[in-house]
């Protein structure tokens, strides 16, 4: 059975990121460094990523937390710099996207998606997504994936979901997505498998 569309996450599928990027320009600028502030700080992108405290009210607290010295529109910047492109699937999606319709599922933050479709042009050949802080779950949550289908308008058997997380994929193949794991180490294994996955022949070598 051929796909008849496909959904792609963002992080590490359609861009790289590394905390590390920003971890390296705030520590020069962190008053608070502690097991505890970190804590406090995933916390805080937890509720960010699921939509549960405003952008403005998680920089505020994030500098709170950590004691970063600088501006908000600074803090930011560094929060938003841990991203650089994929251009081996940017070339991939253009022409993807001439063929089938393509959509986004993403556990990401209103402050990085603003950034992410400000400065990716990769994320304009889709035409819809959702995204954990605007529905309030996140993946691997199985509703997630159900809200996505809807959204979208697919049928799950014939549609196909590419996620860097093998915890991710397995909950959208129990879902019942085709769903494949994507390595940016391995991307011409990724590319021959997607061929033959659009051209209907799932087990193909």
């Amino acid at each position: 059975m051929p796909i008849e569309a496909v959904i792609f996450d963002i992080g590490n599928v359609l861009v790289r990121f590394d905390w590390q990027l920003a971890e390296q320009q705030f520590r020069t600028r962190i008053g608070n460094d502690t097991k505890e502030a970190r804590e406090e700080l995933f916390a805080l992108k937890e509720r960010l990523e699921l939509g549960r405290i405003s952008q403005e009210g998680f920089v505020r607290e994030a500098i709170r937390a950590v004691g970063f010295c600088g501006r908000p529109d600074e803090f930011a910047t560094i929060w938003n710099c841990i991203f650089w492109p994929n251009e081996a699937m940017e070339k991939l999606i253009v022409g993807l996207s001439k063929s089938l319709p393509l959509y986004l599922l993403s556990n990401t933050s209103e402050l990085h998606l603003a950034h992410l479709t400000k400065s990716f042009e990769i994320l304009r050949h889709f035409t819809d997504g959702v995204y954990s802080c605007r529905v309030e779950c996140a993946k691997p949550d199985r509703k997630i994936f159900e809200i996505a289908a809807k959204r979208f308008g697919v049928i799950p058997s014939r549609t196909l979901y590419v996620d860097d997380l093998a915890v991710n994929i397995e909950s959208a193949a129990g879902f019942g997505f085709r769903a494949i794991q994507y390595e940016w180490q391995k991307h011409l294994e990724f590319q021959e498998t997607l061929a033959c996955l659009i051209s209907g022949q799932w087990q193909c070598q």
